[in-house]
């Protein structure tokens, strides 16, 4: 007898298969994304470039990371729940024969100059910031060449940069012998970071790249620099894509920075207001914000009900994720993107429109969406083998309403 599937065209293939094998046979094409192969290519990239009589130095690779529901803890000492990524980044480091640092990054075709070298430059961009701040704080006096591979989209910026940064350090740290222990080091990468791109940057996505987790979600306390992993579900159950909409780093640091200063400002009025061992979010329980919202002033509530609620969505979300409830899940990313969009009012109408296309695919097996991190990059989950279909549909859909086309990623 011969079966078709139900909805089929003529040839008895259901629409989404096409998306799914194409999707599939495009991460097949991927160059090798393994931790090994890509430390082999930076030191191989920092001698071709720098001469072979130096030696390869020493290399270390960090995992990418996506934040599920992370960014508040950029502004309070909050929970975390982010997703390291196969895709990473790997520095090799070596002492310079000379006395000028230097870096270069694969893909580009000139190097840039690092220490005292680099005032006299040109601007350094981010990236290049974050590997010179790194050397001088860890090998301060000392002149090193390093080379940067990675694999990580630099429009997931928070994860791009956590990876670069945490990389950077253990090389160094193995080419100085250095001391420094992970939660140390975690908390220089931040620092760094933050003062690089010129507003708060959370500990949790260091530590996540730094983790070497794989399939995992790690769940982040930030105060105490401490993770639990939870094991992510078997491919055949919740599939994962990203969408790169093209929007780039969203804000400025004067968009960031007077949330920082309004979120202190809230905390030390709720302390004199009702709330006197309030010394941080993480510690106004769920049930009492209503109260602590009515003691603030307008231009204060938005972002406390951000940070607060977000913080108590990543236990909700731990919770899905233990009773494997995936529509739930979904559910949350959705309202972790929709709080992100009106209290914090830190989201753009193409990533809206790329959640709303999501959101109106609930019926075919799509769960939630929601940006991660600060590039315009969203997350998307849904049922495995209608993610691939899905994305396609998307970029179809972004094309028509804004005229560009967004990159995509089967995870």
């Amino acid at each position: 007898m011969d079966f078709k599937f139900i909805g089929a065209g003529s040839a008895g293939t259901p629409p989404y298969i096409k998306p799914v094998l194409s999707a599939y046979s495009r991460l097949q094409e991927r160059p090798s994304l393994q931790p090994g192969a890509l430390v082999d290519r930076a030191r191989a990239l920092l001698m071709e470039r720098y001469g072979v009589a130096g030696g390869e130095g020493e290399a270390a690779f960090a995992h990418g990371v996506t934040g599920l529901v992370s960014e508040h803890t950029h502004y309070f000492d909050g929970f975390a729940l982010l997703m390291p990524l196969p895709q990473g980044t790997a520095v090799a480091v070596r002492r310079a024969a000379g006395q000028a640092s230097r870096v270069v990054f694969d893909g580009e075709d000139r190097d840039w100059a690092l220490g005292d070298e680099a005032a006299g430059a040109d601007a350094l961009p981010l990236w290049g910031c974050v590997v010179d701040a790194l050397a001088r704080r860890l090998a301060p006096g000392e002149a090193v060449e390093a080379a940067v591979v990675s694999t990580v989209r630099a429009a997931s910026a928070d994860g791009y940069l956590a990876a670069l940064g945490m990389a950077t350090v253990r090389a160094l740290q193995a080419l100085f012998a250095l001391p420094q222990g992970t939660s140390e080091l975690v908390h220089t990468v931040a620092d760094v970071i933050a003062a690089c791109r010129g507003y708060a940057f959370s500990v949790a996505y260091p530590l996540a790249a730094d983790a070497g987790v794989a399939r995992a979600f790690l769940l982040i306390d930030t105060a105490t620099v401490e993770y639990l992993t939870l094991d992510l579900p078997p491919f055949d159950t919740l599939g994962w894509g990203l969408v790169d909409t093209g929007v780039g780093m969203l804000r400025s640091p004067a968009f960031y920075q007077p949330r920082k200063e309004r979120a202190e400002a809230a905390l030390q009025r709720l302390r004199q207001r009702g709330f006197p061992r309030l010394t941080s979010f993480r510690d106004l329980e769920h049930r009492d914000l209503q109260r602590a919202l009515s003691d603030l002033p307008a231009r204060y509530r938005g972002v406390v009900r951000h940070l607060v609620t977000q913080n108590r969505r990543v236990q909700r979300m731990v919770f899905a994720i233990r009773q494997a409830d995936w529509q739930m899940f979904g559910a949350l990313m959705l309202m972790a993107h929709a709080s992100l969009r009106e209290d914090w009012e830190g989201s753009h109408p193409r990533v809206d429109f790329v959640v709303q296309q999501v959101r109106d695919m609930s019926l075919d097996g799509m769960y939630g969406a929601s940006m991660t991190d600060a590039g315009g990059t969203v997350l998307v989950a849904g049922q495995p083998f209608i993610v691939p279909h899905s994305l396609d549909r998307i970029k179809e859909a972004v094309q028509d309403r804004f005229g560009i086309v967004p990159d995509v990623e089967l995870l």
